[in-house]
């Protein structure tokens, strides 16, 4: 969602669909011979909210929670006590109070912190020593700290992408062709679960192991307006890396 639908804010609520966005998800959505999922670190409570009307599938927090197309019930399959959660919420509060311009945000079985509103020079020198400490507490427990777009992510061990994959292939034929866009570390989990049959876009600059790449959000839109249109996905403008 964030990076590759719609652009990064400096805060979540500010991250909302426009209109032309829900009205692209539905059409897609309801394009014959066609499932549209959408993913992202996002509570299920925001997800349902701002894009349960258009009929796609989501994907909470990064996989943590799920529920198919149409409204079904939202599932999961996280099992992981939470034991480590106080010192995390406990060091993530001291480094939002010491970094002005980041926040927390704290999800069902997740803790996330971000610095997209700090000096950006400060924000990576906080971050590094923030990482340093993370690796610390997390040993020995049922979760990682996973790197995501200027800033952090601890979960339980386990939870990534792939879960989505597999989620998502479950409700289409066994010869159905897979398109998956995204644009940040998590998800070359994605990625990497792909089936052969299959398209890959990063979006961004970063390093990658998707064969192709578009630039922005107005690239990704761009894109997946030519498939509401039933361009072909070879004719559009998504260029090899």
């Amino acid at each position: 969602y964030d990076g590759t639908l719609v652009p990064f804010a400096s805060t979540p609520e500010l991250g909302r669909p426009d209109d032309d966005l829900l009205e692209l998800l539905a059409d897609l959505a309801q394009r014959p011979r066609t499932t549209v999922h959408v993913v992202g670190g996002r509570g299920r409570e925001t997800l349902e909210r701002w894009l349960g009307m258009t009929g796609v599938g989501l994907h909470a927090e990064h996989g943590v929670w799920s529920r198919p197309p149409a409204g079904a019930a939202w599932t999961t399959s996280v099992t992981d006590s939470g034991e480590w959660r106080d010192r995390v919420r406990e060091l993530f509060a001291e480094y939002a109070a010491s970094t002005p311009g980041s926040l927390v945000e704290e999800k069902t079985v997740g803790l996330a912190w971000f610095y997209r509103g700090a000096e950006p020079a400060f924000g990576i020198r906080q971050a590094d020593a923030l990482w340093q400490q993370l690796v610390e507490i997390l040993e020995g427990t049922q979760a990682e700290v996973i790197e995501v777009t200027s800033g952090f992510e601890v979960r339980p061990r386990g939870i990534n992408k792939r879960l989505v994959i597999a989620d998502a292939l479950r409700l289409v034929s066994a010869d159905a062709y897979v398109v998956a866009i995204g644009d940040d570390a998590t998800d070359e989990d994605m990625f990497a679960a792909l089936p052969d049959r299959s398209m890959a876009i990063h979006v961004g600059p970063r390093h990658t192991i998707a064969p192709y790449r578009l630039t922005d959000v107005a690239e990704v839109r761009a894109f997946l307006a030519a498939l509401r249109q039933d361009v072909p996905v070879n004719a559009t403008a998504a260029a090899a890396v």
